[in-house]
C-alpha cells in the first residue's frame, strides 16, 4: 500500500512528501509528464539481445542534451509474434539540477522515478472500463503543470503526450490521433475520457465525453503498487543510482562500526574487571623494570659515547669523504638532492637525484657505469696509505633503481656499502 513507501512529489518548483512511509530518507519520486522523456515504442522481434540499447539510440534523438548518456527503462505493454510494445521513460540530468538541489536540501534519496500520470491512471484503471475491444480512446489526465494525453487502442497505449498549459487542445488531440494512425493504423474513434477538471469545448469535436471525478482516485497508491511490479520502468539516473548505493553502503558500515564499538567496550569492561591480583603482579614487574632504569641509561651512553668514539677514529671513510668521492666521479648532469650517511648503525651510504634527460636507456646506462666506478674506487686514494691500495673505499655498491619522472626528467638513487672497521684495519 501506498503508506508503506515514502513517495516525494517535485510540482511547480517546490518538493512535497505527501506519503510519509516508513522508508526513513529514502523516497519514490513522482514527477509531472512534462519532466520527463517518455514514448511508447514498438521493438520488433527480431532484436531480442539489447533491447535497452535500441531504445535508449531512439531515445538520444528525442533528449534535448544529445550528448548525455541517457539511463532509459521501458515496461512491456504488449507482446505478440511480431514484438513487443513498450512505454519507455528517461529522466536526462542536464534538466534536473533543482530537483537535485531541493533533494539535497531535504536530505532525500531517490530509488525510483517514476511518473504521477502512470500513478493515476493505475488508480483509476477500474474506472475507465476499457476492454480489449476494437475502438480506439482518447483519455485526459489533468495536472498542475500539464495534461497528459493517452491515445488507447482497446487496453493498450499507443501514444502518450504532454500538453503545456495554453496549448491548442484540438491541435494536439489531432497530433497525438494523427501519431496514433502511424504507429498502430487507423482505428474509429469512440469516445474521451477525462480524468480531472478540463475545457471540453476542442474535444468533443472528437468523439462523445465521459468524466471521471478525479477525487475517487488514489495516485500515490497507484505509484506504490507499481513500485512493488518489478516489470514497472524506474527512470532513475546513473549518478543518482550510484550515489543511493553509495549512502547505503555508508550507513550499513555506520552500523557495523556502532557494533564494533560495543564489542570493544566490553572487552575493555572484561580487561578493567580482572582480578586484583594481576594488577599486583603488573605493579611489582614495573618497580624491577624502574629499578634497572638507571643502569640501563648508562650502559646506552657508554655505547653512544664508544660509537662516535669509533667514528671519529676512521674519518677516511667519514661522511665528508664520502661526499667528495660521490662529487668527484657523479656523471655530467646528475644533481643530487637526497643523502643518508649512517656508517655507525647501517654501514651504509644512501644518496638520490635526478637528472634532466628524457633518454631513459641512456641515463640508465650511464647509472650503471657510475656504479661501476664507485665499485672500483681504492680507498688508498683517499688515506694516502700504500697498505690499503687493496681495500675497496666501498665494500658493495647496489645496482642503482632508475626510474623516469615528470618533466622529462630521470630519477636515480644508489646505495653503497662499507667495510666494517675490523675488515678495514
Amino acid at each position: 500500500m501506498a503508506d508503506d513507501k515514502k513517495i516525494a512529489v517535485y510540482e511547480n518548483g517546490e518538493l512535497t512528501v505527501p506519503v510519509k512511509g516508513n522508508g526513513g530518507n529514502e523516497v519514490i519520486l513522482a514527477l509531472p509528464l512534462d519532466r520527463l522523456l517518455v514514448k511508447i515504442l514498438k521493438i520488433p522481434s527480431d532484436i531480442q539481445d539489447d533491447p535497452i540499447n535500441y531504445v535508449a539510440d531512439i531515445f538520444k534523438q528525442l533528449s534535448p542534451f544529445p550528448d548525455e548518456s541517457l539511463k532509459v527503462s521501458y515496461e512491456v505493454i504488449r507482446e505478440d509474434e511480431d514484438g513487443r510494445i513498450v512505454l519507455a521513460a528517461a529522466l536526462p540530468e542536464g534538466s534536473v539540477d533543482d530537483i537535485a538541489e531541493a533533494l539535497d536540501s531535504s536530505k532525500l534519496n531517490v530509488t525510483r522515478v517514476d511518473s504521477l500520470v502512470l500513478g493515476t491512471l493505475r488508480s483509476a484503471w477500474p474506472n475507465l472500463a476499457i476492454g480489449n475491444d476494437s475502438s480506439r480512446r482518447l483519455v485526459f489526465i489533468t495536472g498542475s503543470t500539464c495534461i497528459s494525453l493517452f491515445v488507447f487502442d482497446g487496453d493498450c497505449p499507443v501514444v502518450i503526450r504532454a500538453i503545456s498549459p495554453g496549448s491548442d487542445i484540438k491541435r494536439e488531440t489531432m497530433l497525438s490521433l494523427i501519431e496514433a494512425e502511424s504507429f498502430a493504423g487507423p482505428l474509429a474513434l469512440s469516445e474521451a475520457i477525462i480524468i480531472g477538471e478540463m475545457d471540453t469545448e476542442g474535444i468533443a469535436s472528437f468523439a462523445p465525453v465521459r468524466t471521471i471525478d478525479s477525487s475517487v482516485i488514489d495516485t500515490f497508491e497507484g505509484i506504490a503498487d507499481r513500485a512493488d511490479d518489478n516489470e514497472s520502468l524506474n527512470a532513475l539516473p546513473d549518478s543518482w543510482r550510484e550515489f543511493l548505493e553509495e549512502t547505503r553502503f555508508k550507513a550499513k558500515f555506520k552500523r557495523f562500526l556502532a557494533l564494533a564499538m560495543m564489542v570493544w567496550a566490553l572487552m575493555v569492561a572484561v580487561i578493567i574487571g580482572v582480578p586484583k591480583y594481576y594488577d599486583y603482579k603488573t605493579d611489582q614487574q614495573k618497580k624491577i623494570s624502574r629499578s634497572h632504569r638507571d643502569d640501563y641509561e648508562t650502559v646506552c651512553e657508554m655505547k653512544s659515547q664508544v660509537e662516535s668514539l669509533e667514528s671519529a677514529s676512521n674519518y677516511s671513510q667519514g661522511a665528508l669523504e664520502s661526499l667528495r668521492v660521490i662529487a668527484d666521479y657523479i656523471p655530467e648532469g646528475f644533481v643530487l638532492k637526497n643523502w643518508s650517511y649512517d656508517k655507525a648503525k647501517s654501514m651504509s651510504l644512501r644518496f638520490s637525484g635526478s637528472i634532466a634527460d628524457d633518454n631513459y636507456v641512456s641515463v640508465n646506462n650511464t647509472a650503471l657505469e657510475f656504479k661501476d666506478i664507485l665499485s672500483a674506487v681504492d680507498l688508498s686514494l683517499i688515506t694516502e696509505n700504500e697498505d690499503d691500495s687493496e681495500t675497496l673505499f666501498f665494500a658493495k655498491v647496489n645496482p642503482p633503481s632508475v626510474k623516469p619522472a615528470a618533466k622529462g626528467n630521470v630519477n636515480f638513487s644508489y646505495e653503497c656499502l662499507f667495510n666494517s672497521d675490523e675488515e678495514v684495519e
